[in-house]
Parts: C-alpha cells; sequence; structure tokens
C-alpha cells in the first residue's frame, strides 16, 4: 500500500518574523533594545524571532579555530576567555536574581570550556574541516537565541528557545550550505506552529541549519537574514523584518553620495541586484526563499524603531521613476578576446568561460561585438592573472596562428550598476546615464545591459567611480522625492519667497506669459508663516485665491493646504523633492543671505529682486557669489538696480564684448525721480510727497525712500561690479531727511511735512535760476560711490527724466564721449515684477 505524504497546512493565523543581527546585539543595553521591539511588536501578533551570534563573536571563533589550527591553540582559548566574560555579563546585569539566570549561565559556561579541548586538539591535528568550523561557530547564535528567550520571558512575553536544527534543513554542504526549501518548510512548520498556536514566541538562533544526517552546519555570511526568509516562507508570514544598524537600503553609498536617502520601496529583483552589486546591508541569498511570494521585507533601522525603513516586496512602483539607485563593485579587471578569427567561429564564448570555470573564475559583466570579432567581460581584480594564463592556454593554437591576436587585461577598474525594474520599456534611461558620465568628463570603457533593462552596467576607471556615482545620482535626483524619474521634465520649478505686491503681481504673469523653451510654473510660496507647495504646479487659479487672501492679510499657513514653517524649514522641505531646474525667486526685503545659500546648496537657481544680500556685508556677497560657483548655479538679479531696466544685463554684455565700465551715473529712484519732478514744475514738497504716498510709490514709511538708502544699495551693487570694494557705510550718502525728524514716529513726521515746503522751493528755484535740474544721481567708478541730490544741467539727459522713470549712463572705453543710456519705469510692482520675470525665463530657457 503506498502512503501519501500531505504538506502540513498553515492555519489562518497571521506571523511576522523579526531578526535580530549581530551589530544590533553588541551589548546588554542593545539585548534589552532588542527585547523591548520585539515585547513592542508582540501583543496582538504572532512572532517569530531570529537572532545572531553577539557582534563580533562569529568571527573571533573562526579566527581563533584557524589559528589553533595553524599550532597556537591559545588564541581560541583567550576568544573562549573573553567570550564567556562578555555573555556572563549581559545575563548577570539583565537577568538577575531571575528562574533563568542560574541555568543561562551554565549554558554559558559548557559552551564556551568545550573550546578548550577542541583548540588542543585541532593545534595537535593541524587542520580545521568545515565540519568542525560550522560546530564551533553555531554557539554564537545558539547562545544569543536563549539570552533572548529568557529576557522576553523576564518582561512577561511567553517566549522559547528553538534549536535551528529542528528548523532549517540543509543538503550538508559545511561551510556554506544550502537550504533544502521542501525540507525546511515541512520542519518550520512542525517545530513552530504547536508553539505559535499556543501564543508561545519561538526564538531560533540564525546562521545555522540541520544537515541530512542531522549535523549543524552554517549557510554562509549573511546566513540569519536568510534564516528569517526561510521562516517567513515555510511559515507565508505577514511580514518579515530585518533590524539592522542602518537606515535602510540607500539610493548610494552614504561615503561616496552624501546626499544618499533610504529607498522606501524596491522589487525583490531591483533588491537582489544591489546586493548582488555591493550593496552590503543584504545578502542576494536572502532573498532567494521569497521568489514568487508575496510575503513583502523589511529593513529597519535598530536605533529608531519608528523609522519605517525599505519594503522589498512583488509590488513594483510608478514607471514614471524607473531609476531606484545606483552599486558598485570595485577591483575589477576587464579581459579581452579579440582576433579576425573569431569571425563567425562557433563555440569561441563558450570554450571562453569554460577555461574561466575550470579555474574557478567569476565573471560580472560580459560584452560582446556583433561581429564576433571580440569577447569582452570583467573578473575580480585578484583573478585577472589567472584568467588571463586559462585563456591563453585555451586558445594557444589560434593565438599561434594568429587567428587571436591575444587576451589583454585592464585592471583598476569599477562596475557602476544603475538598478530600477521600470527602466524596461522606458527610453531615454541609458542616455542620461550616459550623458551624465560624459558631462564629468568620466569615460566608459564597458557597458552591459540586459534585455530586461533591470540594470544598466558601466566599466569606469576606479579613480573615476565616486564622481560617476555623484553624477548619474544627481542627475537623476534620486536624493529627492520623485527622483528617479527617466526623462527630464520640461519646465522649470519656481518657489517665491515673499508673497506681497510683487509676488501677487507676478504670479499671474507667469501663467500669461509667452514661453517657447521649457515652461516655468509656481510650485511654492513662501511667507513668514509658512508656506503652500505642490510638486505638480500650483494652478492658476488657485494661486488667484492665494493671492486675494494674502491681501486681506491672511497668511500663506493660514490658508487651505497652507503649511506653519519657518522660511529655513519650508525651503528644506520643498527642496527634499526632485524638482526640475528649480528657480528661488526672493522677493522679500530681508536679510537672507543664508537661506539663499542654502537653495543653491539645494541646486536652485536664484532671482533676486532683493538687494539685501548683494548690498551687504562684502563677504557675505561674495560668499553668496562663491557658493553659486561651488553648485554650479546661477544668480540673476536684474531688478536689485533698475526694476524691470536691463541694466545688470548691459554691463555684463558690455563686459562681453571686451569694453570697459568705467564709470555708472544713474537716477535709480522712482520714488524720488516722481518727487523732484513734481517739485521742478513748482508745487509743494508736502503736496508732492503726499501724492507719491497716494499713489503707492513710496514704502509705508517714505523716510526710507528719502534717506537714500535704498539708492545707495543700488549703487553699492553697481560699484562691486566694477571692482569696488568698500561697504555701505563707505559710501558717501545724503540723506534727504532732515536729522530732527529721522527718529520721530511715522505720524509725526507725516504732520510736520510744510515745515519742509519752504527750503525745497528754495533749492529748486536757485537750480532753475542758474538753468539746473534737482536730482537725486548716484555716480559710482571702481573707487568710490556717491549717492546725494545734485543740481543737473539742463542738457544732461537726467534733467529730460519724468515721473517715476530712471536712468542708468554707462561711461565706458567705446562710449566716453556720449555715454549709453537707458531709460523707462522704475517704479511699481508690475514694473519689477515684468523685470524678474525675465529673469525666471531666462533661467528656465537656458
Amino acid at each position: 500500500m503506498t502512503s501519501v505524504r500531505f504538506p502540513i497546512p498553515v492555519p489562518f493565523t497571521v506571523f511576522y518574523v523579526h531578526k535580530f543581527g549581530g551589530a544590533s546585539l553588541a551589548d546588554a543595553d542593545s539585548f534589552a533594545h532588542a527585547v523591548s521591539i520585539a515585547k513592542a511588536q508582540q501583543n496582538p501578533r504572532s512572532l517569530i524571532i531570529v537572532v545572531s551570534a553577539l557582534a563580533g563573536v562569529t568571527d573571533a571563533l573562526l579566527d581563533g579555530a584557524r589559528r589553533a589550527a595553524g599550532g597556537d591553540d591559545r588564541v581560541l582559548r583567550e576568544t573562549a576567555a573573553t567570550l564567556r566574560k562578555r555573555h556572563r555579563e549581559i545575563v548577570t546585569k539583565l537577568l538577575r536574581k531571575s528562574p533563568e539566570q542560574r541555568a543561562l549561565l551554565d549554558e554559558i559556561d559548557a559552551a564556551m570550556a568545550e573550546l578548550d579541548p577542541l583548540a588542543h586538539g585541532l593545534s595537535i591535528l593541524r587542520e580545521l574541516t568545515p565540519r568542525t568550523s560550522d560546530y564551533i561557530a553555531a554557539r554564537g547564535e545558539r547562545l544569543s537565541a536563549r539570552i533572548v528567550a529568557a529576557l522576553l520571558s523576564r518582561v512577561g512575553a511567553r517566549a522559547q528557545f528553538v534549536d535551528a536544527l529542528g528548523v532549517i534543513r540543509t543538503n550538508g554542504q559545511f561551510g556554506n550550505a544550502s537550504p533544502d526549501l521542501p525540507g525546511t518548510d515541512r520542519a518550520a512548520r512542525a517545530a513552530l506552529l504547536p508553539l505559535l498556536r499556543r501564543r508561545i514566541t519561538p526564538v531560533v538562533p540564525g546562521f545555522i541549519g540541520a544537515t541530512p544526517s542531522g549535523e549543524v552546519a552554517t549557510i554562509g555570511r549573511g546566513g540569519t537574514d536568510l534564516s528569517a526568509t526561510l521562516i517567513g516562507r515555510a511559515l507565508r508570514a505577514a511580514s518579515i523584518t530585518l533590524w539592522k544598524d542602518v537606515s535602510g537600503l540607500l539610493t548610494a553609498d552614504p561615503r561616496v553620495v552624501s546626499d544618499a536617502r533610504v529607498i522606501p520601496q524596491l522589487n525583490a529583483r531591483e533588491a537582489a541586484e544591489l546586493a548582488y552589486y555591493g550593496a552590503k546591508v543584504l545578502h542576494p541569498r536572502a532573498l532567494t526563499p521569497l521568489a514568487r511570494s508575496s510575503t513583502p521585507l523589511f529593513v529597519r533601522p535598530f536605533a529608531d524603531p519608528s523609522a519605517p525603513g525599505t519594503e522589498i516586496s512583488a509590488r513594483r512602483t510608478l514607471t514614471k521613476y524607473p531609476v531606484k539607485a545606483l552599486s558598485a563593485v570595485t577591483a575589477q579587471a576587464l579581459v579581452t578576446v579579440t582576433g579576425n578569427g573569431m569571425l563567425g567561429v562557433p563555440g569561441i564564448a563558450g570554450r571562453t568561460f569554460t577555461a574561466l570555470h575550470r579555474e574557478g573564475v567569476s565573471v560580472s559583466l560580459i560584452t560582446q561585438a556583433s561581429s564576433e570579432h571580440s569577447i569582452c567581460f570583467t573578473v575580480p581584480a585578484a583573478s585577472a592573472d589567472i584568467a588571463r594564463a586559462s585563456l591563453s592556454a585555451a586558445f594557444a593554437d589560434e593565438i599561434a596562428r594568429r587567428e587571436i591576436d591575444d587576451v589583454e587585461v585592464e585592471s583598476n577598474l569599477a562596475t557602476l550598476a544603475v538598478v530600477g525594474l521600470g527602466m524596461h520599456g522606458t527610453p531615454g534611461v541609458a542616455a542620461r546615464v550616459f550623458s551624465a558620465l560624459a558631462d564629468g568628463g568620466i569615460n566608459i570603457v564597458a557597458i552591459a545591459q540586459g534585455s530586461s533593462e533591470l540594470i544598466i552596467s558601466a566599466e569606469v576607471s576606479e579613480a573615476d567611480l565616486p564622481a560617476a556615482k555623484r553624477r548619474v545620482h544627481g542627475e537623476f535626483q534620486l536624493s529627492r522625492l520623485g527622483g528617479g524619474a527617466a526623462v527630464r521634465p520640461e519646465h522649470a520649478d519656481v518657489v517665491l519667497l515673499g508673497f506681497g505686491q510683487i509676488g501677487r503681481t507676478l504670479a499671474p504673469m507667469l501663467g500669461r506669459a509667452r514661453q517657447d523653451g521649457p515652461r516655468a510654473r509656481v510650485v511654492g510660496v513662501i511667507d513668514r508663516s509658512g508656506y503652500v507647495f505642490d510638486p505638480n504646479g500650483i494652478s492658476t487659479r488657485r494661486l488667484a485665491s492665494l493671492a486675494t487672501q494674502k491681501a486681506r492679510g491672511t497668511r500663506l499657513s493660514s490658508t487651505n493646504g497652507g503649511v506653519a514653517a519657518s522660511t529655513s524649514d519650508a525651503l528644506a522641505t520643498i527642496a527634499r523633492h526632485a524638482l526640475s531646474r528649480p528657480i528661488f525667486v526672493d522677493l522679500t526685503a530681508d536679510d537672507t543671505s543664508a537661506l539663499l545659500r542654502s537653495a543653491l546648496g539645494a541646486g536652485m537657481d536664484v532671482v533676486l529682486a532683493n538687494k539685501r544680500p548683494l548690498s551687504g556685508k562684502l563677504a557675505d556677497a561674495e560668499a553668496l557669489q562663491q557658493t553659486a560657483r561651488t553648485h554650479d548655479r546661477r544668480i540673476l538679479h536684474e531688478t536689485t538696480v533698475g526694476a524691470g531696466l536691463p541694466i545688470i544685463d548691459t554691463y555684463y554684455k558690455l563686459v562681453e564684448a571686451r569694453d570697459r565700465v568705467h564709470r555708472i551715473d544713474g537716477c535709480t529712484s522712482g520714488t524720488l525721480g516722481f518727487l523732484l519732478s513734481e517739485i521742478g514744475r513748482g508745487r509743494r514738497f508736502s503736496e508732492s510727497l503726499s501724492k507719491a504716498m497716494e499713489k503707492g510709490y513710496t514704502e509705508p514709511d517714505p523716510r526710507d525712500d528719502l534717506s537714500g538708502v535704498d539708492v545707495a544699495r543700488k549703487a553699492l551693487i553697481l560699484g562691486r561690479l566694477l571692482g569696488f570694494r568698500g561697504e555701505l557705510e563707505d559710501i558717501a550718502l545724503e540723506s534727504l531727511v532732515p536729522e530732527r525728524v529721522r527718529k520721530v514716529p511715522l505720524a509725526a513726521f507725516l504732520s510736520r511735512l510744510e515745515e519742509f515746503d519752504d527750503a525745497w522751493h528754495a533749492r529748486a528755484r536757485d537750480a532753475q535760476e542758474n538753468g539746473r535740474v534737482l536730482r537725486y544721481v548716484a555716480s559710482v567708478t571702481r573707487r568710490r560711490v556717491d549717492v546725494g541730490l545734485q543740481a543737473v544741467e539742463s542738457t544732461s539727459p537726467f534733467a529730460a527724466l519724468n515721473g517715476t522713470d530712471n536712468q542708468v549712463a554707462f561711461t565706458t572705453m567705446r562710449y566716453q564721449t556720449n555715454p549709453l543710456i537707458i531709460t523707462g519705469p522704475g517704479a511699481g510692482p508690475a514694473v519689477t515684477a515684468a523685470g524678474v520675470l525675465n529673469d525666471i525665463l531666462a533661467l528656465a530657457a537656458s
């Protein structure tokens, strides 16, 4: 009669596997923390806990065993004493006066005492077999598991040590055993389900399993992760969590790419490729049991249990963001077999890799010309000489007949891997990778890409690898939320700092502007109260609504979708997103130098209407420009001097044309221009100033305009273009505010305006009698800057100015007799907003 064996069914219960690695189990405090995490996860869930040995224990045991086999048994004896002390200290500290303490201490003593005769035997036999090595190493995980089980019981959780030999089945290869998946499924269910049904938490040592004969065998490095996934597979766990000493899987090596970030989710195939190409967080073997499984795997930080870490699952994220991460393998060599005799000859590739296989040489990247004229592949640099020798021997006859030229080896290379499942069927990814490397002057030695396009590999010089990583990481903005897009979006994302009259005028202008290049759109608006942000762009209707509310006095943080934050926090939040050609527009009148440096450091270009950052301390202004150069960003500031007039642009065009600017003179205050024009027509000073205030030409306190400081700041910006090294206080500045009213309240100042009418009438009359006109003029050279009231000749271009018009005159090497004159409106929100818009569109198009 034939017996039929049915698989043990898994009851409809939710199980969760949690694994704690050696780096998480370094001392008593670490064990206590691990237990607190497990306890917090336990109710009402059913847990299985898998643990590694204490940090460094396995390495110490294996090193001692190897030395004993070399004749020095002292090291293994000393290691046993040290490890005995470490384990006893943890038990004594955490399980003091508990029933489990004595039994655990006896277990520790027995496990370490057994190493003495083993050390003596190894030193006599002078041989360490994989079987003995596994037997020695296994005690680290077993002791950790017993301690964790006892600690859980101590804090009120029902827990029990379960030896891995009753859970994990292997093929019996000592030293690096492969798991027997069907056997492990049966054994794990039989050993663990009865405990789980009774709400007992099994604590299983990782890294080890049973051979077919029941002996202990290790399952290789990364084995504890593999133990956890084997158990999760067997019990069809709801999830598996690996607690690590890292935040999760990162977009790149943070030691090389400083802004690498945690990847929230990876497909299992992506994670396997990253693990293969050097991501040390996870061994690729650990993912094998989860093939075709719906169980998600989480890599989470032991130090911060509240952090989500990285999810690895069958889930595929949006194809809009196909590139997930970079990894690399260093110390590679490129081997090339080439020759005309290879053309069309079958079997060349087979003979090549058969020869390498015989020598145990691993190949990581292969590329072959379609003509079969050459085969290139990479091997570990340490194996390069062996590879060349084996291939030279395999093709000795062909080399002698010159059918194969030679076997060439190029060393000091590294493989850069760009990983992402969504690259399949998405055009443009490879082009951006290679363009980014080319822009950085990085030569690509070889390229490989599978038909699945899960990974693009490029062989580069090992010296170029750090720069290559940073270039590709930056190109795809992998450090940002929403990074990894295949194609750079055809728009420029604008963030407005300040939403006063100029900002509210500018916002609708952007929507109506004719834009031939990449379209500029507003994604963020920041004021002192907080910010509004939408990475997909703030609609014209919403901007209009925000403008209306802001004009009524509502703070941005109080609007629908607004967030309360400081300006620096708002910028930091926005900068975490993968913006396209981001432009930070400063429309404030504050000292924003530090904030602007942060924006430049975050990869944003800057547009300034704010004069303070460029007219403050010279060291601060130079630091701002240096930050822009360091991060390859641009600062445009046309409206800091002439509102909508192209003053700055004209200066740079003169310089680009190899002209030399000797002097700049200008009337750059629309407010003072209007005031002096009115006085020149015979109107009283008090009447003229009141009219300017009514039209909105002045600051809320008109003394800010009359003081001349605003003109002085503009003059200082121009002076620094010419090479003036002074500060604002070094400018010869004439204030139009009488000394006696400079510090009185605004209302008192306005009530006394008529006191100054006679003096202003006399000034205007004297100027007219001498054929002159009053103008407020800035005169700028490399060595001196003067700002003050002048009676200019009636033939001067400045005399013809009317209303709020500004005028600037450039005296240059070519324009000496007749200076180059630029005239136009210089005051009002619409004029300034138009100037800002021009700067934005220039950056967006370039």
